[in-house]
């Protein structure tokens, strides 16, 4: 194989300049450049054609491809300035972080050391453009785990290439390559093509649809370097080149479906630009790419990347306010600080020092050593931080079980003087997704959701006091919003010898009107949810065992062909019920907070009360209702006053929007309906 030998290029490094200045300007203003994320495709390009220019001239000067010590080139100018930026993001978690984000935190601080950051990211279907959107200190980590899997795989590619092709003429090496990466390139682009499509969210940090940008790199470092004069002639193609990396910057957004066929413009333009070069000319670009601050960027570039996603993501932490305008050039001053300082004092001594004679070996060793340093605290931290939300979370339910006067819901039903109960007790009750459960465990029998069997029999579940024992039947009827109070009625059910039966689907409300929607548009969904809601109401209206039945719903969720829906079938259904001789019990939906549950508790934030809507489906239909036998229980008192709050009694109320806490809702402890539920039916 040949590869050409190409002097220092002042070109490629005003392509890093260009290629991080667009990222970082997009983190900072992406509505001034919302295209520039494409900076990290001029990366990958630019590492292909470089890292290929290198083993392609190794092999044809030497006749092999020594792998330890590429492998230990690239360690040694990518890791030390990385697992410092990552040691420092470590500390600044534990030192500032609210504890709720430690753990993702470290999480990531580990994947990204071991260079695994992205396919963590593609699985969680991390929204890259959602600002915000659980982004870490560490999030931009995913591209660099992108190159250094290139690292590893694409030498071992060129080996075997180099080995096939052993012995033959130098064209035929030279055209076999070529066919492997256009192979490989081709591959890779129908993969990004297709998931794109599928799941744009996993797709944008796949190395599987990222590796024919590199591929691309590969291919122009199999081209010969061209004379002066065709590069003159073609000069009018590198400043096409340019423009479509800049157009493609400026014009492209979140919706332009990167890394699929729109990175194809980038992309070309970055292969223009370097596979033409540039003239010594009046109309080169050469005077604007060697201009020197150009060059310090282009030269800084790796350790700019590094640094500028820690310092905005951290930067609101410490000022505790969203960052402005002056913020953000402050920022960009300071990374560009950071980026000089760990070049000069990181970078290059650990690049051009002693370590440039350490044997590869050794460089492994030590590269593993310096990983081990950032992981495994990091690994250490997350058990510990699981293991201590495993046990606040134990003790949460365990308190709610018997919760004290200034416990959760006790601390607003009660006469006591609970002031601090607006402020969580335990940040480690946000440490585990166990306490954000509807409901954990029943006593005497379990709880199930869900849907109709195949021959259209609705499928319930029962707890409480043993069948045929008890002296109270409560059915517990409607979606998710009447699951959550299942901790409620465990708690109550011993105090009436009551047995609790489910009819329960996640959105789904049961209504008598076919044209009330679901939470799904999927047809077969909205046809076994009409199953179930006729199976439901039906079912219970002939059960002659039911004594009480419990019902609400997430009505604002479910709209009639888009409007709002008037209630009518929530009526009918009621009615029904009522008319087969049962007494029905209104939990009236607790209100919604439009906020992000865990982030408003973390900055004890409140939701005025005026921008609750109290309107809803439910309340229009239990307008209708004219039956002694028919009540509604509002508790939205224990939540709002002036304004609506996350926490109730030093505990989460709420684990999102619109669904409440198992431990907030046992805390209603013993009482709970306690006069509804003694009530005995009245004949009318």
């Amino acid at each position: 194989m040949t590869g050409p030998k190409r002097d220092f290029r002042t070109d490629l490094q005003a392509l890093r300049a260009v290629a991080v200045l667009a990222v970082i300007v997009n983190h900072m203003w992406p509505g001034v450049l919302p295209g520039g994320y494409i900076g990290v495709d001029v990366f990958f390009v630019i590492s292909g054609f470089l890292i290929t220019s290198h083993l392609l001239r190794e092999s044809r000067s030497t006749g092999k491809i020594r792998l330890g010590a590429f492998w230990a080139r690239r360690a040694r100018r990518l890791l030390p300035a990385a697992l410092l930026v990552l040691a420092v993001c470590g500390i600044f978690t534990v030192v500032m972080m609210p504890l709720p984000q430690w753990e993702n935190e470290l999480y990531q601080i580990g994947a990204a050391a071991v260079y695994v950051l992205n396919w963590v990211l593609a699985s969680n279907s991390l929204d890259y453009f959602a600002q915000g959107e659980a982004q870490t200190l560490v999030t931009h980590y995913w591209s660099l785990s992108v190159e250094e899997q290139f690292y590893i795989i694409w030498p071992i590619i060129l080996l075997a290439v180099a080995l096939f092709t052993f012995r033959r003429a130098k064209r035929t090496q030279v055209v076999v390559t070529a066919v492997v990466f256009a192979v490989i390139a081709l591959a890779s682009l129908a993969w990004a093509v297709y998931s794109t499509a599928q799941t744009p969210s996993a797709a944008y940090f796949q190395t599987t649809g990222r590796a024919w940008e590199f591929a691309a790199g590969g291919l122009v470092a199999l081209l010969p370097v061209l004379s002066e004069t065709i590069r003159r002639r073609l000069s009018a193609f590198v400043w096409l080149g340019w423009a479509l990396i800049l157009g493609s910057a400026v014009l492209f957004d979140s919706q332009s479906g990167v890394p699929g066929p729109a990175a194809l413009i980038p992309v070309l333009g970055v292969v223009l630009v370097i596979a033409i070069g540039e003239a010594e000319h009046t109309w080169s670009t050469r005077a604007i790419t060697s201009f020197r601050p150009v060059q310090i960027i282009g030269d800084v570039s790796y350790s700019a990347y590094l640094w500028h996603w820690p310092l905005i993501v951290a930067a609101p932490v410490i000022l505790s306010r969203p960052i402005g305008t002056v913020d953000k050039f402050v920022l960009l001053a300071i990374t560009l600080v950071l980026a000089l300082l760990t070049k000069r004092f990181i970078e290059d001594p650990v690049r051009l020092g002693p370590l440039a004679r350490t044997r590869p070996r050794w460089i492994a060793v030590m590269t593993v050593a310096a990983m081990a340093v950032v992981v495994v605290p990091s690994a250490l931290g997350v058990v510990a931080l699981r293991d201590h939300g495993v046990s606040a979370t134990a003790s949460l339910v365990a308190a709610s079980k018997d919760p004290g006067e200034c416990f959760g819901a006790q601390a607003e039903l009660g006469t006591a003087d609970c002031s601090d109960s607006r402020e969580l007790g335990d940040q480690g009750y946000l440490l585990s997704e166990s306490h954000f459960n509807l409901i954990t465990s029943t006593t005497g029998g379990t709880i199930c959701e869900e849907v109709t069997t195949a021959d259209g029999v609705v499928k319930t579940c029962s707890w409480g006091a043993p069948e045929g024992t008890q002296d109270l039947d409560i059915a517990i009827v409607g979606d998710s919003h009447a699951e959550m109070w299942s901790g409620s009625l465990d708690t109550v059910a011993p105090v009436h010898n009551a047995r609790i039966h489910t009819f329960l689907k996640g959105g789904c409300a049961a209504t008598a009107d076919p044209a009330v929607g679901t939470i799904s548009t999927d047809p077969a969904y909205v046809a076994d949810c009409q199953a179930w809601r006729t199976g439901t109401i039906d079912m219970l209206v002939e059960d002659p065992d039911i004594d009480v039945i419990i019902t609400t719903a997430w009505s604002g969720k479910y709209t009639v062909n888009g409007q709002p829906d008037p209630g009518t079938g929530y009526a009918d259904a009621w009615n029904q019920w009522l008319d087969s001789g049962k007494r029905v019990i209104l939990m009236a939906e607790p209100p919604v907070l439009p906020v992000d549950v865990v982030d408003c508790i973390i900055d004890s934030c409140t939701v005025p009360v005026e921008s609750v809507d109290t309107e809803s489906a439910l309340t229009r239909a239990a307008a209708m209702i004219d039956n002694v036998n028919f009540s509604v229980v509002d508790f939205s008192d224990v939540f709002c006053d002036d304004v609506c709050y996350p926490v109730v009694g030093g505990i989460p109320a709420y684990f999102d929007s619109n669904h409440l806490t198992e431990a907030l809702t046992r805390s209603f402890g013993e009482g709970w309906l306690e006069d509804e539920l003694t009530q005995p039916f009245v004949q009318q």
